[in-house]
């Protein structure tokens, strides 16, 4: 009988912890609604409108850098410098498109998003020093939007960040 009860106290012991750390992560996931919601504040380009997915985009958990489950780590990139745009525990019912859009509104390019695979990591170089010579009428700097064009599920608003040339 003891052998059986020492096989058992692990699993129950692990259940236990699995299930506090779900606690602790969707506390730290819930404080973040307490956050301003900067979306009104973000700037207004013109140019961007015709992308614009979904004027009623829910401000779910959003701010300058993040919104909803998907999130970048800086606000301001300079020549070469590498964004990292993540995505982690997407509803399971929600799919789409992200598109990453130039200061001039031109789509840089578009990344795919899925609830199934519940996981975004992306990384890109939004102005290399080879863009500035390839594309010298390009407009690399100044603010990039990502904006998310839901297919189903949740609506995002858009994550702004600035690009600035540093030279």
């Amino acid at each position: 009988m003891s052998d059986e009860f020492s096989k058992k106290v692990p699993k129950a012991l692990l259940g236990i912890s699995i299930a506090i750390a779900i606690a602790v992560i969707a506390s730290i996931s819930l404080q973040g609604t307490n956050d301003e919601t900067v979306t009104s504040k973000q700037p207004v380009n013109p140019q961007h409108a015709n992308t614009s997915v979904n004027k009623d985009a829910s401000p779910y958990l959003s701010s300058k850098l993040y919104s909803g489950p998907f999130a970048i780590f800086d606000e301001g990139y300079g020549i070469n410098d590498i964004v990292f745009f993540i995505g982690n525990e997407i509803q399971l019912d929600s799919r789409g498109e992200i598109l990453f859009i130039r200061p001039d509104g031109e789509i840089h390019h578009t990344l795919h998003f899925d609830g199934s695979k519940q996981a975004v990591n992306h990384y890109f170089t939004p102005v290399s020093s080879s863009d500035l010579k390839e594309c010298a009428d390009c407009k690399f700097f100044g603010t990039w939007e990502i904006a998310f064009r839901s297919i189903d599920g949740i609506s995002y608003s858009s994550i702004y960040f600035e690009v600035e040339d540093r030279r």
